[in-house]
Protein backbone atom coordinates (compact mmCIF):
# COMPACT_ATOMS: atom_id res chain seq x y z
CA UNK A 1 0.00 0.00 0.00
CA UNK A 2 1.21 3.50 -1.19
CA UNK A 3 1.57 6.05 1.53
CA UNK A 4 -2.19 7.69 1.78
CA UNK A 5 -2.41 11.07 -0.17
CA UNK A 6 -6.20 10.93 -0.76
CA UNK A 7 -9.28 10.23 1.86
CA UNK A 8 -12.52 10.03 0.08
CA UNK A 9 -16.47 10.19 1.57
CA UNK A 10 -19.48 9.03 0.82
CA UNK A 11 -22.11 11.44 1.97
CA UNK A 12 -25.05 10.17 3.13
CA UNK A 13 -24.62 7.80 6.33
CA UNK A 14 -20.77 8.70 6.62
CA UNK A 15 -21.03 12.69 7.23
CA UNK A 16 -24.59 13.40 7.81
CA UNK A 17 -27.47 11.37 9.16
CA UNK A 18 -30.03 10.65 6.98
CA UNK A 19 -32.47 8.47 9.08
CA UNK A 20 -34.96 11.13 8.78
CA UNK A 21 -34.37 12.21 5.92
CA UNK A 22 -33.82 10.16 2.73
CA UNK A 23 -35.17 6.93 4.60
CA UNK A 24 -38.17 9.00 5.70
CA UNK A 25 -38.78 9.70 1.85
CA UNK A 26 -38.41 6.73 1.02
CA UNK A 27 -40.99 4.99 3.67
CA UNK A 28 -43.54 8.02 3.22
CA UNK A 29 -43.51 7.55 -0.72
CA UNK A 30 -43.78 4.13 -0.80
CA UNK A 31 -46.99 4.58 1.90
CA UNK A 32 -47.92 7.15 -0.37
CA UNK A 33 -48.36 4.75 -3.54
CA UNK A 34 -49.32 1.54 -1.86
CA UNK A 35 -50.90 1.79 1.71
CA UNK A 36 -48.08 0.11 3.12
CA UNK A 37 -45.28 1.72 5.29
CA UNK A 38 -42.26 -0.22 4.69
CA UNK A 39 -40.25 -0.97 7.93
CA UNK A 40 -36.46 0.49 8.09
CA UNK A 41 -35.12 -2.88 8.23
CA UNK A 42 -36.83 -3.91 5.02
CA UNK A 43 -35.32 -1.23 3.43
CA UNK A 44 -32.04 -2.09 4.99
CA UNK A 45 -32.26 -5.48 3.61
CA UNK A 46 -32.54 -4.47 -0.03
CA UNK A 47 -29.68 -1.76 0.53
CA UNK A 48 -27.75 -4.81 1.94
CA UNK A 49 -28.40 -6.72 -0.82
CA UNK A 50 -26.27 -4.41 -2.90
CA UNK A 51 -27.19 -2.28 -6.90
CA UNK A 52 -29.58 0.35 -5.03
CA UNK A 53 -27.35 3.03 -4.23
CA UNK A 54 -29.84 5.39 -5.81
CA UNK A 55 -32.90 5.79 -3.48
CA UNK A 56 -35.50 6.96 -6.37
CA UNK A 57 -34.64 3.29 -7.71
CA UNK A 58 -34.89 1.42 -4.50
CA UNK A 59 -37.98 3.51 -3.87
CA UNK A 60 -39.62 2.25 -6.89
CA UNK A 61 -38.62 -1.22 -6.38
CA UNK A 62 -39.90 -1.77 -2.80
CA UNK A 63 -43.35 -0.45 -4.70
CA UNK A 64 -43.01 -2.73 -7.30
CA UNK A 65 -42.65 -5.95 -4.80
CA UNK A 66 -46.01 -4.79 -3.34
CA UNK A 67 -47.50 -5.47 -6.82
CA UNK A 68 -48.14 -1.91 -7.86
CA UNK A 69 -47.27 -0.71 -10.51
CA UNK A 70 -45.90 3.42 -10.59
CA UNK A 71 -44.28 5.61 -13.17
CA UNK A 72 -41.04 5.90 -12.27
CA UNK A 73 -41.31 9.55 -12.58
CA UNK A 74 -44.34 9.82 -10.20
CA UNK A 75 -42.27 8.08 -7.73
CA UNK A 76 -39.51 10.81 -8.56
CA UNK A 77 -41.76 13.70 -8.34
CA UNK A 78 -43.40 12.56 -4.69
CA UNK A 79 -40.20 11.42 -3.20
CA UNK A 80 -38.34 15.05 -4.30
CA UNK A 81 -41.97 16.55 -2.74
CA UNK A 82 -40.86 14.92 0.63
CA UNK A 83 -36.95 15.26 0.50
CA UNK A 84 -36.27 18.61 -1.22
CA UNK A 85 -39.71 20.26 -0.53
CA UNK A 86 -41.01 23.23 -2.30
CA UNK A 87 -37.81 25.21 -1.88
CA UNK A 88 -35.21 23.19 0.37
CA UNK A 89 -37.73 22.98 2.76
CA UNK A 90 -38.61 19.59 3.37
CA UNK A 91 -36.74 16.58 5.18
CA UNK A 92 -33.22 17.04 3.81
CA UNK A 93 -33.31 20.15 6.61
CA UNK A 94 -33.14 17.65 9.19
CA UNK A 95 -29.98 16.04 8.17
CA UNK A 96 -27.35 16.27 11.35
CA UNK A 97 -23.77 16.18 10.33
CA UNK A 98 -22.06 13.26 11.35
CA UNK A 99 -18.46 13.99 11.37
CA UNK A 100 -17.16 16.47 14.19
CA UNK A 101 -16.14 19.58 13.57
CA UNK A 102 -12.69 20.56 12.50
CA UNK A 103 -12.65 16.92 11.51
CA UNK A 104 -12.13 17.72 7.63
CA UNK A 105 -9.88 20.07 8.25
CA UNK A 106 -7.65 17.27 10.34
CA UNK A 107 -7.73 15.11 7.51
CA UNK A 108 -7.41 16.99 4.89
CA UNK A 109 -3.47 18.25 7.33
CA UNK A 110 -2.54 14.95 7.70
CA UNK A 111 -3.72 13.39 4.23
CA UNK A 112 -3.30 16.39 1.77
CA UNK A 113 -6.24 15.59 -0.35
CA UNK A 114 -10.48 15.19 0.31
CA UNK A 115 -13.00 13.67 -2.07
CA UNK A 116 -16.43 13.26 -2.16
CA UNK A 117 -18.53 10.65 -4.33
CA UNK A 118 -21.85 10.77 -3.76
CA UNK A 119 -24.87 9.17 -5.59
CA UNK A 120 -26.99 12.34 -4.80
CA UNK A 121 -27.47 14.56 -7.38
CA UNK A 122 -25.35 17.62 -7.63
CA UNK A 123 -28.14 19.81 -6.69
CA UNK A 124 -28.79 17.90 -3.33
CA UNK A 125 -24.87 17.39 -3.08
CA UNK A 126 -24.39 20.98 -2.85
CA UNK A 127 -26.89 22.63 -1.20
CA UNK A 128 -25.50 20.01 1.84
CA UNK A 129 -22.59 20.82 1.27
CA UNK A 130 -22.69 24.81 1.20
CA UNK A 131 -25.40 24.20 4.42
CA UNK A 132 -22.08 22.50 6.87
CA UNK A 133 -19.77 24.75 5.19
CA UNK A 134 -18.45 22.40 3.49
CA UNK A 135 -18.38 23.39 0.04
CA UNK A 136 -14.14 23.88 0.55
CA UNK A 137 -13.09 21.02 1.99
CA UNK A 138 -13.02 19.05 -0.77
CA UNK A 139 -10.65 18.97 -3.55
CA UNK A 140 -12.57 16.92 -5.93
CA UNK A 141 -16.56 16.22 -5.80
CA UNK A 142 -18.10 13.38 -7.96
CA UNK A 143 -21.87 13.02 -7.85
CA UNK A 144 -24.69 11.29 -9.83
CA UNK A 145 -24.24 13.32 -12.96
CA UNK A 146 -20.92 12.70 -13.12
CA UNK A 147 -20.77 8.72 -12.97
CA UNK A 148 -23.76 9.23 -16.24
CA UNK A 149 -25.17 6.47 -15.56
CA UNK A 150 -22.88 4.38 -13.78
CA UNK A 151 -23.05 4.34 -10.27
CA UNK A 152 -21.88 2.67 -7.08
CA UNK A 153 -21.26 -0.43 -6.75
CA UNK A 154 -20.09 0.49 -10.40
CA UNK A 155 -15.84 1.63 -9.46
CA UNK A 156 -16.74 4.36 -12.35
CA UNK A 157 -17.12 7.26 -9.95
CA UNK A 158 -14.35 6.68 -7.93
CA UNK A 159 -12.00 6.18 -10.71
CA UNK A 160 -12.88 9.75 -11.64
CA UNK A 161 -12.46 10.97 -8.74
CA UNK A 162 -9.23 9.56 -8.49
CA UNK A 163 -7.82 10.94 -11.47
CA UNK A 164 -9.49 14.51 -10.87
CA UNK A 165 -7.50 14.35 -7.69
CA UNK A 166 -4.10 12.87 -9.38
CA UNK A 167 -3.30 10.17 -7.16
CA UNK A 168 -2.94 6.40 -7.74
CA UNK A 169 -5.63 4.27 -6.65
CA UNK A 170 -3.35 2.66 -3.78
CA UNK A 171 -2.54 6.27 -2.41
CA UNK A 172 -6.57 6.54 -1.74
CA UNK A 173 -8.63 5.64 1.22
CA UNK A 174 -13.12 5.70 0.44
CA UNK A 175 -14.82 5.77 3.63
CA UNK A 176 -18.80 4.32 3.00
CA UNK A 177 -21.86 2.85 5.09
CA UNK A 178 -23.17 0.76 2.05
CA UNK A 179 -22.35 -2.69 0.43
CA UNK A 180 -22.44 -1.09 -2.67
CA UNK A 181 -19.40 1.24 -1.55
CA UNK A 182 -17.32 -1.28 -0.30
CA UNK A 183 -17.62 -2.94 -3.55
CA UNK A 184 -16.89 0.00 -5.69
CA UNK A 185 -13.84 0.94 -3.47
CA UNK A 186 -12.58 -2.84 -3.63
CA UNK A 187 -12.96 -2.60 -7.65
CA UNK A 188 -11.13 0.47 -7.96
CA UNK A 189 -8.03 -0.42 -5.81
CA UNK A 190 -8.66 1.73 -3.31
CA UNK A 191 -8.87 0.60 0.36
CA UNK A 192 -12.35 0.64 1.60
CA UNK A 193 -13.62 2.26 5.52
CA UNK A 194 -16.68 0.66 6.35
CA UNK A 195 -18.69 3.19 8.56
CA UNK A 196 -22.12 2.07 10.70
CA UNK A 197 -24.43 5.55 11.13
CA UNK A 198 -25.82 5.74 14.20
CA UNK A 199 -29.30 4.27 13.07
CA UNK A 200 -27.53 1.00 12.27
CA UNK A 201 -26.45 -1.45 14.67
CA UNK A 202 -22.48 -1.23 14.98
CA UNK A 203 -22.08 -5.44 15.16
CA UNK A 204 -24.93 -6.54 12.59
CA UNK A 205 -23.92 -3.67 10.02
CA UNK A 206 -20.62 -4.13 10.23
CA UNK A 207 -20.19 -7.66 9.75
CA UNK A 208 -22.24 -6.77 6.37
CA UNK A 209 -19.46 -4.31 5.34
CA UNK A 210 -16.88 -6.68 5.92
CA UNK A 211 -18.14 -9.14 4.03
CA UNK A 212 -18.63 -7.23 0.76
CA UNK A 213 -14.87 -5.94 1.30
CA UNK A 214 -14.06 -3.61 3.54
CA UNK A 215 -10.95 -3.68 5.12
CA UNK A 216 -11.41 -2.08 7.99
CA UNK A 217 -15.03 -0.85 9.90
CA UNK A 218 -15.65 2.30 12.04
CA UNK A 219 -18.75 3.58 13.97
CA UNK A 220 -17.28 7.23 14.68
CA UNK A 221 -14.91 9.43 12.63
CA UNK A 222 -12.34 9.83 15.61
CA UNK A 223 -11.41 6.38 14.76
CA UNK A 224 -10.84 6.95 11.13
CA UNK A 225 -6.64 7.77 11.38
CA UNK A 226 -6.49 4.15 13.28
CA UNK A 227 -8.35 2.43 10.50
CA UNK A 228 -6.48 3.78 7.42
CA UNK A 229 -2.97 2.53 9.72
CA UNK A 230 -4.88 -1.03 10.54
CA UNK A 231 -5.31 -1.48 6.84
CA UNK A 232 -1.59 -1.09 6.38
CA UNK A 233 -1.15 2.41 4.90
Amino acid sequence: MARVRAVLFDLDGVLVDVSGSYRRAIEETVERFTGLRPSPSSVQRLKDGGGFNDDWRLTAELIARTGVHVAFDAVVHEFNRRYRGDDWNGFILGEPPLAPAGHLEGLRRRFGLLGLVTGRPREEAGFTLSRFDWTDRFDAVVTMEDAEGRGKPDPWPLQLAFARLGVEPTEAVYVGDSVDDMVAARAAGCVAIGFVPPYLDAVLHGEVLRGRGAHAVIVDHEALYEAIQISGC
